[in-house]
């Protein structure tokens, strides 16, 4: 049950991070929060936020990206892809593919949207059609990638969302990139936020 699982250190606070100060801005729009350079830091104060910022993801996104996604149940990871497939053009309703595995959406892009926390080998990967997936030219977003992180290549945008505190309504999301085309994805993702 996916209750169970934990988030492996993405709530983890980085010094003067504190999303209760950064309240100038609209709760509907992601805030900045001071981060390195290869980490951008926001505060989602309510869900709109956290669509948001799916569709400021979608903005920048391309075909054969890949974005992995990894928070705690409740944290906001099926809300983020709404916010994705909004920003792809796409109308219908994004449901958890917790059972089904992989939805499919059409947009501007094909969303693939993959979990894989119910998986348990590798070899599972195959029957699931997760590198057809990620070679049909399309946006490829999946949960929990960190079961199996060799399951596809390793340049993608790393989503970690988590709870502000217990029992807050915020959220935290740290984004990372690994590899020169999520590192232009996260650059032109940290430009638009700051305008």
């Amino acid at each position: 049950m996916k209750a169970a699982k934990t988030s492996s250190g993405s709530g983890t606070r980085r010094s003067g991070a504190d999303p209760a100060s950064h309240t100038r801005t609209s709760r509907g729009q992601p805030q900045r929060l001071p981060s390195p350079p290869d980490l951008l830091l926001l505060s989602l104060a309510t869900p709109a936020a956290t669509q948001k910022l799916g569709r400021l993801l979608a903005a920048q996104c391309q075909g054969g990206d890949l974005i992995a996604l990894q928070g705690p149940l409740g944290a906001g990871k099926t809300c983020l892809v709404g916010g994705i497939a909004r920003g792809l053009g796409i109308a219908e309703a994004i449901t958890s593919p917790s059972f089904a595995l992989l939805n499919q959406y059409r947009g501007r892009l094909a969303l693939h949207h993959v979990d894989l926390y119910r998986l348990h080998e590798p070899a599972e990967l195959s029957e699931l059609g997760l590198w057809e997936a990620a070679e049909s030219g399309g946006l490829l977003v999946i949960e929990w990638l960190d079961r199996f992180p060799d399951a596809v290549p390793n340049d993608r945008l790393q989503v970690s969302l988590d709870f502000v505190s217990l029992g807050a309504s915020g959220r935290t999301a740290e984004i990372r990139a690994a590899g020169p085309r999520s590192q232009a994805r996260l650059l032109a993702l940290s430009q638009q936020l700051s305008r």
